[in-house]
């Protein structure tokens, strides 16, 4: 069993511990109690590992010495001598009490301490700047210098005084050496010392305060009765913005002029790591602050984010497209099905061809693809490839070197060349010979061309967009379109329905081009409703196109209001005017004419019928069995 031996107050005590680990400190539930209140509540501790035994500081405020040397762990011999603060403590074995020279290693008085000089001074600072260091809140930090205070100086209490409020100073933090909050503390310190240190930046140390003549007129110190007084200016940037006020009120004598250096050392330490504090908590809360707003702008963000969604939701159910094409006219499912398609097509910048009857309105859609895509600030060049020979065609596209034929007088850049990074629009390309469409084929793979007659080769980047009226792959499978050319210029298609498939949009298109072909200066001619529902029942075989000239037309024959007499005898006719013999409009193809007119037929038999099938096959003079087979057919089920 091992025996540890302690002297402390001229009294020796033994004590035989049977314990993996013996705890030494000021604490009452120590196992070895220590009185000096220089000691820590749980100063350190000795533990048995096997036959060893270890020393092991426990973060003490005034350190560990083994045999005169301060310690954070280290193996224990018999015989050693462990010093907390001014008690001895030996291991197994102890010498003589006439062999310990108790004056020269204990104050003369036992409840006066004195700090220990030279390494032991410098050591206990060093503990003290690693405990102020290791807390960067102010509050505990506080209570961490105070407590230092206390214990390195011997004091009963500490009082640490930061401001002031309407004259009188403000007690931040108040401890005693038990480490226990002073209660009442503002009326237990000597606001009148505290004020005289503030004021001249000197610090006050008197052995007994009650007959110290400077405090005689003092009503506090007679009033708290202390006698150890130290007051220490506590400084910030060469600011006296409080003090550190220790005293004793049982003892007189405590403080000298060892523990005044020794404590104005550790106050100015303790001034830079308050100071650290109050800027490290300031960042705290900035950065709390930003923290906040960045919480609340995240949910602004995601809250906004969430209603675009939703809106987003309800016009894609709504059928509506997300961008905003205000040159396209036309609410219809059948053109809200084309714009939702264009906003995907748009963001690209791959090859696109338009499909669709002559007159829907093709070159306004590619246009609105240039000027809603990536390449809307450069050029936009379009050409009709049905309009111009081989040669001249060749020419217009790659351009030409003077005198690469008759007539060619200069050089001329081609379209490629000229909308060089930007769209190129190539209509009615099914209309391009054999020898054309190669050309054209070699410049989209080499994405290059050769001028007509030239030798050098120019590199463009051009995106392509072509149209036609014609079945491109019913021209593939006639062989009379180039496949590979056909599948190079549909990397992307858009379908336009003719207007008889979309004629709800018809009443919209007739008031834009009357406002598009009213002078300026004149209001916008009225119209006759039974104008509105013979333009409406018409099936525009020439589409958008020949809807405009209709609407030119009636603009100009008519006075100051439109009336039916001024509309052209096929549309005052309607759908029957396609059965004239003296109709002029071009000729059409007879399975699209079929189909028009079944069509047609068959919406009116229902309409009429309201929805009855049999009724509505018994008007067309069909079985119900092959009126369901045309709707089928036709998709209008």
């Amino acid at each position: 069993m091992p025996r540890y031996i302690l002297d402390e107050k001229d009294t020796r005590t033994v004590f035989d511990i049977e314990k993996g680990a013996v705890l030494v400190g000021r604490s009452a539930e120590s196992d070895i109690s220590i009185l000096d209140l220089r000691a820590s509540r749980e100063h350190c501790r000795v533990e048995q590992h096997g036959e060893q035994f270890l020393l092991i500081d426990l973060g003490s405020q005034n350190g560990t010495k083994l045999n005169g040397h301060l310690v954070d762990r280290a193996a224990l011999k018999i015989g050693d001598e462990i010093a907390v603060g001014n008690a001895r403590l030996y291991f197994e074995e102890a010498p003589p009490p006439d062999d310990i020279e108790f004056r020269d290693t204990m104050v003369t008085s036992p409840e006066a301490l004195q700090l220990d000089s030279g390494s032991d001074r410098l050591a206990r600072l060093q503990r003290v700047t690693m405990a102020l260091n290791s807390e960067l809140h102010l509050d505990p930090l506080l209570r961490i210098i105070i407590d230092h205070l206390v214990e390195v100086s011997g004091a009963e209490r500490g009082f640490l005084v930061l401001s002031q409020v309407q004259g009188r100073p403000q007690v931040r933090v108040a401890r005693n050496f038990e480490q226990e909050d002073v209660e009442d503390a503002d009326a237990s310190f000597s606001a009148s010392i505290v004020a005289r240190v503030q004021d001249t930046g000197e610090p006050v140390v008197t052995a007994n305060a009650v007959e110290d003549a400077r405090f005689q007129d003092t009503l506090s110190i007679n009033a708290i009765r202390a006698r150890s007084v130290m007051c220490l200016p506590f400084r910030q940037r060469g600011q006296v913005i409080g003090a550190a006020y220790l005293d004793n009120r049982l003892q007189m004598g405590v403080f000298g002029e060892a523990e005044k250096d020794t404590l104005m050392s550790l106050v100015d330490l303790a001034a830079a790591a308050i100071e650290r504090a109050r800027l490290y908590e300031e960042n705290e809360r900035h950065l709390a602050e930003v923290e906040e707003l960045n919480k609340r702008l995240e949910l602004r963000v995601e809250t906004q984010g969430k209603e675009l969604v939703e809106v987003k939701d309800r016009l894609r159910s709504a059928g509506q497209p997300e961008g905003v094409y205000p040159q396209i006219i036309g609410e219809s499912k059948a053109m809200r099905k084309v714009l939702r398609l264009l906003d995907k097509v748009v963001k690209t910048e791959e090859p696109v061809l338009i499909t669709g009857e002559s007159g829907t309105g093709k070159e306004l859609i590619a246009r609105a693809i240039h000027a809603h895509g990536p390449r809307a600030r450069m050029a936009f060049l379009s050409e009709n490839c049905a309009a111009l020979t081989d040669t001249l065609l060749e020419s217009e596209l790659f351009g030409h070197v003077k005198g690469a034929f008759t007539g060619a007088d200069r050089d001329k850049k081609g379209l490629f060349e000229l909308a060089d990074k930007g769209t190129l629009f190539l209509d009615e390309v099914a209309d391009m010979s054999p020898d054309m469409q190669k050309k054209l084929l070699r410049s989209l793979q080499e994405g290059e061309v050769r001028p007509v007659g030239g030798k050098s080769i120019k590199k463009v980047n051009v995106r392509i967009v072509s149209a036609s009226n014609k079945k491109l792959d019913r021209l593939v499978r006639e062989a009379e379109f180039r496949e590979d050319l056909f599948y190079r210029l549909r990397v992307l298609t858009v379908d336009l329905p003719p207007l008889r498939e979309r004629k709800e949009d018809v009443p919209a298109l007739v008031d834009h081009f009357l406002k598009l072909y009213t002078k300026p200066g004149q209001s916008v001619k009225a119209m006759d409703a039974d104008v509105r529902e013979l333009l409406g029942a018409y099936d525009w075989p020439g589409n958008v196109r020949e809807l405009e000239n209709e609407v030119k037309r009636m603009v100009a024959l008519s006075e100051e209001t439109i009336s039916a007499d001024v509309l052209s005898e096929h549309v005052r006719r309607g759908a029957r005017g396609i059965l004239d013999p003296d109709d002029d409009t071009p000729v059409r193809n007879l399975l699209e004419l079929v189909e028009q007119v079944e069509r047609h037929e068959i919406e009116k038999a229902l309409r009429v019928s309201k929805n009855n099938k049999t009724r509505a096959a018994d008007q067309l003079g069909i079985s119900r069995f092959t009126l369901q087979r045309k709707l089928d057919k036709y998709g209008m089920t």
